[in-house]
């Protein structure tokens, strides 16, 4: 009887054993669903905070913080290829900023090359200064190390995003 008794503890205490692992798991599960939900949702905010405060502090050029980053993209290259500016922004071949011209190629007249206007060059160091001071005041109090981590953190999201993205695409075409 006793030895009975003893098998009946054992049992019960390697069910409520395996019960507790697999409810920690459960749990660890969760609590890691969410706070990829809470990355997700600080990433978004993040970046719409940046957007505002950055068209905020753009605004004083007449542009806006995606127009700005063209137009120091632009700028700093001495003008660039449609397509050179397509893979950067990603963005279709019209669209184009007031502050940049469409100059035709010289060895070929079908193909052109965006190049910043007078105005863009006379704003192009202060709006570049500008973000400057943006980045100094958004990251200014991390170290090199942590800003690195943080960077490969991000770069590894996005690439995962843009190709869970492609690969639904894919599979909604077909």
């Amino acid at each position: 009887m006793k030895i009975k008794r003893i098998c009946d503890i054992y049992l019960y205490v390697r069910i409520v054993c395996a019960f507790i692992v697999s409810g920690q798991t459960f749990i660890k599960k969760v609590v890691s669903i969410q706070t990829k939900q809470e990355i997700i949702k600080l990433n978004k905010d993040i970046s719409i905070s940046i957007d505002k405060y950055m068209d905020v502090r753009t605004e004083k050029f007449g542009l806006t913080a995606a127009q700005g980053i063209v137009l120091l993209f632009v700028a700093e290259n001495g003008g660039i290829h449609v397509s050179e500016l397509k893979k950067f922004v990603d963005t279709s071949k019209s669209t184009v900023s007031a502050t940049l011209t469409l100059e035709p190629l010289e060895d070929d007249n079908r193909q052109k090359k965006i190049v910043p206007t007078e105005k863009a060059l006379r704003v192009k160091n202060s709006l570049s200064r500008e973000f400057a001071d943006i980045c100094e005041e958004l990251f200014g109090e991390f170290s090199q190390e942590e800003l690195n981590c943080v960077c490969r953190f991000q770069k590894t999201v996005a690439e995962n995003a843009r190709r869970c993205f492609k690969n639904y695409m894919e599979t909604e075409e077909k």
